[in-house]
C-alpha cells in the first residue's frame, strides 16, 4: 500500500541562517584589535562588538519527533530496529543521540551534509507513517568583530530622547522577586553581577562545542566560545570569546547602588542562565529545550529547574521561517507562564524573514540609536513589537564583561551594539512587571509593554509601537496586583463571513495584500479549537485573534507559511467570538478555510449510534468531516472500525471521551485512498467517537465499526 503523502509546509523563506545578533551580520570574516583606555576614572577596555552566529552550511544532526500514538514517542532511548528503519529511510547510518523535552529524537549522522542536500532526507522521514516531523537541527556559528569608539554609560536608561525611563520606574520597584531567564553563551562571575545569579544549566549537548569536556551538566559556567582557524568549518577564521551572555545578563540586572560600574534594567531581580551556545554555537535542539527549562519545564535527564523564569531572553536569532521544534518550545514555555523576549536581527531586513523573532508567541524588539533613529543594522517590519536601546555608531550599550580572550580573564565593562543588547532593555522592563504582580500573563505582558511605549522620536519605520517605556508600563499596576483578565464577552457576530464548526468554506479568493474577514463564535467549554486553511493556489496568509480582529502585527497565531497550507491550534480556548483574517502573500485563487472544535461534553454526541456502526455510500467534500459514535460496554475484547471503497480520499479519526480532530485522535491511520483501519484491543468502557474527514472530496465510501464482547 502507497503511503499519502501530505503536503508539507514550507518555510516562506528558503534560507534558514541563524546569527549572535548584533552589528554587520552579513560579514563572514572575522577582524579584532582591542584598545584599554581610561574612561570615567576606571579602565574600561571600550569595544563595539559586532558579535555574529551564522548557521553552518552543514549540520549532522537530524530531529524526529515520532506521533503521539507511536510507542516510540515517550522513549528516552530508541530501539535498534527505529534506528535502522530511520537509516534506511535516508541512506545513511544515523546514531541515537538523546530524547528532546517534546519527545523527538536527536539522530547524528556519521558525516556533515550541506542543507541542500537534507530536502530529499527530509521527505524520506516525513513520509513515514510513524513520524510527525522531521527537520535539521542547525549549528549557530559565532563571530567577532569589536572596535573601540569611546561611549557615554547607560544613556538608554534615563535620557529621554532614546532612554527607557527607568529612574521614575525605579521608585517603584526594582525587580524584587521576578526572575529572568538568559539563554545564551553562559555566565561569568563578576563583582558587579554574581549576587542577582541563580543557579542555572548547561545545556549544550555536545562536549566539544560546550569546551568544558562534560556536556550537559548544573554548572553554566560561561567556557569561552573562542574558536581556532578552521574549527568551525573550512576556512572558519579564528575568534575570541565574547562572552555575551554575562553582557546581556548585566543589561537586565547587574546591581544597582553598590557603587560600582553599572546598574541593571531591574537590578533587584534575579537571572537564570541557561548555556546554550558554545565555540562554533549551539544547536537549536539544545536552545529549545533550554527554553523549556527556563521556564519550568521537563528535559529528559536535566533536574527540575526550582526558580522557573517569569520572563526569557533569547538575544539570537536568523533567517528563515521558525522551526517546530523552536515554536512548540515557546508554546510549551508560554503556556508555563513565561514572557519570552527576543532580538529582531541585525540584517537590515523585514524580521518576517528572521528566526525566532516570526515566531508566535515572542516579543520582537527591533533596536534604535542615541537619537531615537531605527540603528542601522536593526530588522524591521510587521512582526517587530517594540524597540529599545541597541546602539549606534559611536554609542554602544556598556555591561559587564570579562577582558579574558580565551580563558576567563578580569572583571570588565564593555559596549557592544546590536538589538541582542535592545532585547535585555525590554526582558528588565517585563521583569519590572512581574515584581509587581507575578500573575499577569505573557500576553498581558506584551500588551501593557506595547501600548504604553513612547513616540519615536526620529525616523524608525516598521519599528514596532515605540520605544519601551519602563515607568509608563509599571504605572498600569503601580504596585496594585490587577484583577486578571476580563471574563469572556457574551458572543456577538462579527463582521465578514462567519464560520460554522467543521464546515469549510471553500472558493476563497483574493489579490496580493487584500484581506479577507471571518468570525466564528466559540461555546464555553469547548476544546481542540483549530483553523486551517488548505489546496488552492497562490499565497494567502492566515491569521487569528480572539475578541478583535488580527491586524499585520497584532494576532494571537500567524503561521506564515509558503503556499495554502496553513494551521493555527489554540491550546488555551476561550468562550466568544474569534477573529480569521487571510492575506494575500500574493494573489491567492480556490483556498478553504475551516474552523474546528470539540464541543463540550454536554453536547449530544453526534450520530449516536447504540451497537454498531454500518454506513454505506458516504460522500463529503474536502475539508469536512462526518461524526459518528458508538458506545463500547466493559469486558469488550476488541473494538476495530474499517472504512473501505468509493472513490477520493477520506481519513478515519477515532478517539475515546470527545470528537476527534485533526490533531488530537487515538488511531488516524492516514493512508491513500479510503481502506483504513483501527484495532484498539481490551478498549475501554464508554463513547468512542469516529470521524470520517475528507482529505479530498469523497463518495461511496463504507463505514463499519463493531466490537467484540
Amino acid at each position: 500500500m502507497l503511503l499519502k503523502l501530505k503536503p508539507k509546509i514550507q518555510v516562506k523563506r528558503p534560507t534558514l541562517k541563524y546569527i549572535f545578533l548584533s552589528a554587520f551580520a552579513s560579514m563572514s570574516f572575522i577582524f579584532y584589535w582591542g584598545i584599554n583606555p581610561a574612561y570615567a576614572g576606571h579602565p574600561i577596555q571600550q569595544a563595539m562588538s559586532n558579535s555574529t552566529f551564522t548557521s553552518s552550511d552543514t549540520t549532522n544532526r537530524i530531529i524526529i519527533k515520532y506521533k503521539n500514538n507511536s510507542a516510540l514517542n515517550s522513549s528516552n532511548t530508541l530501539p535498534a530496529a527505529a534506528v535502522s528503519n530511520a537509516s534506511a529511510n535516508t541512506g545513511l547510518t544515523l546514531q541515537h543521540i538523546r530524547r528532546t523535552y517534546s519527545g523527538a529524537h536527536i539522530m547524528q549522522m556519521h558525516q556533515h551534509l550541506h542543507i541542500s542536500q537534507l530536502g530529499s532526507i527530509l521527505n524520506s522521514l516525513n513520509a513515514d507513517p510513524d513520524i510527525e516531523y522531521a527537520e535539521p537541527d542547525l549549528l549557530l556559528k559565532p563571530l567577532l568583530t569589536p572596535n573601540d569608539p569611546r561611549y557615554n554609560e547607560q544613556w538608554g536608561y534615563y535620557e529621554s530622547t532614546a532612554g527607557i525611563n527607568l529612574p521614575p520606574a525605579w521608585d517603584i520597584t526594582q525587580g524584587s522577586g521576578a526572575v529572568v531567564a538568559v539563554i545564551d553563551t553562559g555566565y561569568l562571575p563578576h563583582s558587579d553581577l554574581t549576587a542577582n545569579i541563580l543557579p542555572g544549566y548547561d545545556m549544550i549537548s555536545d562536549a566539544n562545542i560546550a569546551q568544558d569536556g562534560n556536556g550537559r551538566d548544573s554548572d553554566a559556567t560561561d567556557m569561552g566560545d573562542w574558536a581556532p582557524a578552521g574549527a568551525c568549518g573550512n576556512n572558519s577564521s579564528p575568534s575570541n570569546s565574547s562572552w555575551h551572555g554575562t553582557h546581556v545578563a548585566g543589561t537586565i540586572a547587574a546591581l544597582g547602588n553598590n557603587s560600582i560600574g553599572v546598574t541593571g534594567a531591574a537590578y533587584q531581580a534575579k537571572i537564570l542562565p541557561v548555556r546554550a551556545l558554545g565555540r562554533c554555537g549551539g544547536f537549536v535542539s539544545d536552545i529549545s529545550d533550554g527554553i523549556i527549562w527556563a521556564a519550568g519545564g521537563s528535559v529528559p535527564g536535566a533536574p527540575t529547574n526550582p526558580n522557573p523564569a517569569n520572563v526569557i531572553n533569547l538575544s539570537l536569532g536568523g533567517n528563515g521561517n521558525c522551526g517546530i521544534t523552536q515554536q512548540n518550545a515557546i508554546n510549551t514555555a508560554r503556556n508555563l507562564g513565561a514572557t519570552i523576549v527576543v532580538a529582531a536581527g541585525n540584517a537590515n531586513t523585514n524580521a518576517a524573514n528572521s528566526n525566532p523573532a516570526n515566531c508566535n508567541g515572542v516579543i520582537a524588539v527591533a533596536a534604535v540609536d542615541r537619537s531615537g533613529r531605527k540603528a542601522s543594522y536593526s530588522n524591521f517590519g510587521n512582526v517587530v513589537d517594540l524597540a529599545a536601546p541597541g546602539g549606534g555608531s559611536g554609542n554602544g550599550i556598556l555591561s559587564t564583561l570579562n577582558n579574558g580572550t580565551r580563558a576567563v580573564g578580569s572583571d570588565t565593562y564593555r559596549f557592544y551594539q546590536g538589538t541582542s543588547m535592545a532585547s535585555p532593555h525590554v526582558a528588565g522592563a517585563a521583569a519590572l512587571l512581574y515584581s509587581l504582580n507575578s500573575a499577569i500573563t505573557p500576553a498581558q505582558v506584551e500588551q501593557i509593554l506595547t501600548s504604553t511605549a513612547k513616540p519615536f522620536p526620529a525616523t524608525c519605520n516598521q519599528c514596532g509601537s515605540g520605544i519601551v517605556d519602563a515607568f509608563a508600563a509599571i504605572s498600569t499596576i503601580n504596585g496594585t496586583p490587577s484583577p486578571g483578565p476580563a471574563p469572556a464577552p457574551a458572543p456577538t457576530p462579527g463582521s465578514g463571513n462567519t464560520l460554522v464548526n467543521g464546515v469549510a468554506s471553500t472558493g476563497l479568493s483574493g489579490t496580493g495584500q487584500s484581506e479577507s474577514r471571518h468570525t466564528i463564535v466559540v461555546p464555553t467549554g469547548a476544546s481542540d479549537l483549530q483553523f486551517n486553511i488548505v489546496s488552492g493556489t497562490g499565497d494567502a496568509d492566515l491569521y487569528v485573534k480572539f475578541g478583535s480582529a488580527p491586524t499585520l502585527r497584532n494576532y494571537d497565531c500567524r503561521p506564515y507559511r509558503n503556499g495554502n497550507f496553513e494551521t493555527c491550534n489554540i491550546a488555551n480556548v476561550q468562550a466568544g467570538t474569534y477573529h480569521v483574517m487571510l492575506i494575500g502573500f500574493s494573489s491567492y485563487n480556490a483556498v478553504s478555510l475551516t474552523a474546528s472544535f470539540t464541543a463540550p461534553a454536554t453536547a449530544p454526541a453526534p450520530n449516536p449510534i447504540s451497537n454498531s456502526i454500518n454506513e454505506t455510500d458516504l460522500s463529503s467534500t474536502r475539508g469536512q468531516w462526518l461524526n459518528y459514535s458508538l458506545d463500547v460496554p466493559a469486558g469488550a475484547t476488541q473494538f476495530t472500525i474499517n472504512i473501505a471503497n468509493g472513490s477520493g480520499d477520506a481519513d478515519l479519526y477515532v478517539r475515546f471521551g470527545v470528537t476527534p480532530t485533526t490533531r488530537n485522535y487515538n488511531c488516524r491511520p492516514y493512508r491513500n485512498g479510503n481502506i483504513e483501519r483501527c484495532t484498539f484491543n481490551n478498549p475501554r468502557a464508554g463513547t468512542w467517537f469516529i470521524g470520517l474527514r475528507a482529505f479530498a472530496t469523497f463518495s461511496g465510501v463504507s463505514l463499519n465499526a463493531e466490537y467484540t464482547p
